[in-house]
């Protein structure tokens, strides 16, 4: 299947970058602002929620980008309006008729660190 790019969501990404500096609890880090990019999100289904999972998680999407965002799997996204969120697993770089990366995101419970 090739996937149809609907730009539809703009997400800040934002990147996991050591301080230097300690605390009573290790390294102290800070996450630092890599820009503001457009993407394809949609929601991830219950079957495919099933396959990651394990079971049917809720506020999970599968978010499609150009192959050319620098995202890292320790990165944070912040869509306004919706919250943060996490990376599951690795982003999978594509390379068949269309370049692509696909990447799947799972919702904060918490307030995150952006």
């Amino acid at each position: 299947m090739i996937p149809s790019f609907f730009n539809n969501t703009t997400i800040q990404l934002y990147s996991y970058s050591p301080t230097g500096e300690y605390d009573e609890y290790g390294k102290k880090f800070e996450y630092v602002c890599k820009g503001t990019f457009e993407v394809d999100l949609q929601p991830l289904t219950p079957e495919s929620s099933q396959k990651v999972f394990g079971r049917i998680e809720q506020d999970s999407y599968k978010m499609y980008l150009s192959k050319d965002i620098p995202i890292e799997s320790t990165d944070l996204i912040k869509i306004p309006d919706l919250g943060t969120f996490e990376i599951v697993g690795t982003p999978e770089k594509w390379n068949h008729l269309l370049e692509y990366t696909k990447v799947t995101i799972k919702k904060h419970r918490k307030e995150g660190a952006v």
